[in-house]
Parts: C-alpha cells; sequence; structure tokens
C-alpha cells in the first residue's frame, strides 16, 4: 500500500522514477511472526503504558539488513544492480547505495533544548537514542551519496555528523499539487483577504506545538482584536481540538482532512500559516505556494529555502504571537505579494514535482555510480 510517511515520499519517488529508468524493488521480508517475536522481545511498561521498542534495536538491524541484502541478490539474479536507493538508513550494501531523507539525529538533537527530554518524548532512552545517531551516521557514511531534502540538513549532516560535503547532495522533494484554475489564484489579489489556514499532518499532541499552531491561534485572537474582527482561521490535521477550552472565536476546527480535500482548502484561503519551532522540510509551504497562495513560516530550517519574505510571504524569528500578527497582517494588505505569488504558481509546481526530483536523483545516481 502507498507510504504515509515523509509525505508519501517513497511511494511516489519510487513511482516517478519507474517512469524514467529500470527499477526494481527491493522489499522486506515483512513475516508477522517475525515481527511479533521482536514487538515482544523488546516490550516494556514505562509511565503507565505498555510499550515496545522493537524498531530501535540491533536485533532489528540486523534482522532488516539480512532481509534487504538477500532482496538485492534476488533483484540482481537476471543481471547486475546498477546502484540501490534507500529512504532511511537502514543498512549498507556491496552495491553503490544511496539514501534520502529529510532529517537526522543530529539535526533533531541539536533542534531540541535538552536532548534528554528529546529522547523521552521520542519513547526512548537517551543511550538508545545515541545508539540510533551511531548507527544512521555509520550509514551515511558509508553510502555513495547521501540526498538531502534541503540545504539546511546538508549543512547539518556536514556540520554536526561529519559527512563529507560532497558527499551529500541536496535534491528537494516534489509533491506540491498542481494549479488548478488561474482565476481562482488572481481572485485573491482583488480582495478581500481574511482567511487563514493551518493544515498539516499532525499525529501526536506535541506535533501541533511543534508546528506552532498554538502561536497561530493566538496571533488570530490579536489579529481580530486589533486589524480586523472578520479575520478568521481554519485549523485541520489533527483528531481533537488540543488547547483548553475548545476553539475559540474565529477559529474553524475542521479535524483530520482527506488528502484529496486539502486543496480544495488552498483554494479557499488567502494565507497560509505555520512558523514551525522545528520543520525538516515543510512540504506544505510548497503546496500552498503553487496554489498562489503566500505563505508566513519561521526563519530557520529548511522554511527560508520555500518562502521570500516580500516575494512569497513573510518569515517570523520569535514565539512571539504580536510578530507572528504583524507579518500576517502585512501579508494580507500586500497586493504585490499575491501578484508575485499568481505569477510563481506554475513554475512552484514544476519545480516541486515528482518528476523533477526523480529526473535529479536518476541523474545523480547515474553520474556516480558509473
Amino acid at each position: 500500500m502507498p507510504q504515509t510517511t515523509l509525505s508519501g515520499s517513497a511511494w511516489n519517488l519510487r513511482a516517478a522514477l519507474r517512469r524514467i529508468t529500470d527499477t526494481v524493488d527491493v522489499g522486506i521480508d515483512d513475516q508477522a511472526a517475525v515481527r511479533m517475536a521482536l514487538k515482544l522481545v523488546h516490550g516494556h511498561y514505562r509511565d503507565g503504558q505498555f510499550g515496545s521498542s522493537w524498531t530501535n534495536s540491533r536485533l532489528t538491524d540486523a534482522y532488516l539488513a539480512r532481509s534487504l541484502r538477500r532482496g538485492t541478490r534476488r533483484a540482481g539474479a537476471s543481471g547486475p544492480l546498477d546502484a540501490v536507493l534507500m529512504v532511511n538508513a537502514l543498512t549498507t550494501f556491496d552495491q553503490p547505495f544511496f539514501v534520502y531523507y529529510d532529517s537526522s539525529w543530529d539535526a533533531l538533537m541539536a533542534s531540541a533544548e535538552n536532548p534528554a527530554r528529546y529522547a523521552r518524548m521520542r519513547r526512548l532512552r537517551p543511550a538508545t537514542m545515541m545508539a540510533r545517531r551511531d548507527f544512521q551516521v555509520s550509514v551515511y557514511k558509508s553510502a555513495t551519496r547521501v540526498f538531502a531534502s534541503s540545504h539546511w540538513l546538508k549543512r547539518c549532516l556536514v556540520t554536526q555528523s561529519g559527512l563529507a560535503p560532497g558527499q551529500v547532495q541536496v535534491v528537494h522533494p516534489g509533491g506540491a499539487p498542481r494549479v488548478n484554475d488561474p482565476a481562482i489564484v488572481r481572485a485573491r489579489i482583488a480582495g478581500p483577504r481574511r482567511k487563514i489556514l493551518a493544515v498539516s499532518r499532525i499525529y501526536e499532541l506535541s506535533d501541533f506545538y511543534r508546528k506552532g499552531l498554538d502561536l497561530v491561534v493566538d496571533a488570530v485572537g490579536i489579529l481580530r482584536r486589533d486589524y480586523d474582527p472578520e479575520i478568521t482561521l481554519t485549523v485541520a490535521g489533527l483528531a481533537t481540538w488540543p488547547l483548553p477550552g475548545g476553539p475559540p472565536d474565529g477559529v474553524d476546527f475542521l479535524g483530520v482532512v482527506p488528502p484529496g480535500e486539502v486543496p480544495g482548502l488552498y483554494d479557499t484561503h488567502h494565507v497560509y500559516v505555520m512558523p514551525s519551532r522545528m520543520e525538516p522540510f515543510g512540504l506544505v509551504f510548497a503546496e500552498a505556494q503553487s496554489r498562489g497562495m503566500p505563505v508566513v513560516a519561521r526563519n530557520a530550517y529548511a522554511m527560508p529555502e520555500m518562502v521570500a519574505p516580500g516575494v512569497s510571504g513573510a518569515l517570523i524569528d520569535k514565539d512571539d504571537p504580536a510578530e507572528l500578527a504583524a507579518a500576517i497582517a502585512g501579508v494580507l494588505a500586500s497586493d504585490d505579494i499575491y501578484e508575485q505569488c499568481a505569477v510563481r504558481a506554475p513554475a512552484m509546481a514544476r519545480y516541486f514535482s515528482w518528476e523533477r526530483m526523480a529526473a535529479e536523483v536518476a541523474g545523480h545516481i547515474g553520474a556516480a555510480a558509473s
């Protein structure tokens, strides 16, 4: 079934690569009995809950490595494989191999206020987290190339993980929806512009705060009080409202929205706002801009690679609802930003496509593996 992690990157990149080059799948022998045994062996009772650390164990690493290497031998039985491409660092191979990912343990730990607290949030012991980090770095350093989803991640891999700059190649992901109707994009220019959108995949309560959506709610309260009482916010992506007291006035909480309905949300709103406190990439920023919608984000991580202040939106620097409210108000009032977003939308959709990503990945693999 299609993958739901990394915005479906593995599944969609695979499909795009198949259209331009010979591609074979090297899957994992996903035996239910083995998976259950690994879960039981690594089971624990912690903080009043049963859980299992099986996905972060050396035993599981060995099982995955054996399965993947056996799969490469089977796939190469009819002819040698030129290269192996993995999403995430799972193991090493005898053939030239390449890794694609959007983050690293070093980058995540560096962004956390307290690494030990971050480990607990990920339901890991600090020693286990460091072991995962060491394993990941060892795979990255053995790879022919590491494809980083952003220039921010490349800097992290070089400065924090010790990879050589030439070993890391930036390849922005695909996934932006195509522009539907230019008339919808142009309609935002005429105004009035009052509808703010914050939609993202939110799996846990901590994601709501990591993406800075609490700041967005507070900023909308300021905007309705000081700028325009008709300004509204639509929030979607999580199952239940996470803040005390329910959604405040002016906030429409949609819950979890099917992926097919998200492009329509872009088309019926005026600005996308997500000032994430940590964001490995944030494909939603590219999705919004491909629909002609400006974006307000944070001046950190990969977000400045996608949002140009005064051109496609605004960036904030602090955890300050007043700063965020002023940035949103400035974007909503700027005819020039909306004009530029309308002009740039088709190019954004073309660039953030799986076809462009697949062509870049195939080209880099061909050049490095030859």
